[in-house]
């Protein structure tokens, strides 16, 4: 297996493999069949950073992610066309991060704006994947 790619911004201590182009995360989502998890951001985002360093790497969400899901970090500042459309699905989404889900034909699941906890994040994930998520979490 190759080396992970780091997330252009922030130390997720290792946990993801991080694409930074919506093609190569759909293509690498279409061959493993995972869906894909968008963090629509940027550097100076104390949300994004709260996110993909406290939030991540954590050991209950990080290997749902590694196994269901393709990591894509997209730029706030020069976001691609498709992630733009995906973003727009977002209902009310003021605040940086959007955090965005889409299947393996690049399609939006789900997603929402803005910060969020651990156990937000673990139900979402685990919504996803069909997994019931553990009470008082």
């Amino acid at each position: 297996m190759s080396e992970k790619r780091p997330h252009p911004h922030f130390d997720d201590k290792g946990a993801l493999d991080w694409h930074t182009s919506f093609a190569e995360a759909l293509a690498t989502a279409r061959a493993s069949g995972k869906k894909i998890f968008i963090e629509l951001g940027r550097e100076l985002c104390s949300q994004c950073r709260s996110l993909v360093q406290g939030v991540v790497p954590r050991s209950d969400v990080a290997p749902v992610l590694r196994e269901h899901f393709v990591a894509l970090a997209a730029d706030a500042d020069d976001p691609e066309p498709e992630v733009v459309e995906l973003a727009q699905r977002l209902e009310g989404a003021m605040m940086l991060p959007f955090v965005i889900f889409a299947d393996a034909e690049g399609r939006f699941l789900t997603g929402y704006s803005g910060t969020t906890t651990p156990p937000y994040f673990l139900r979402t994930l685990n919504k996803l994947v069909g997994k019931p998520a553990p009470e008082n979490r």
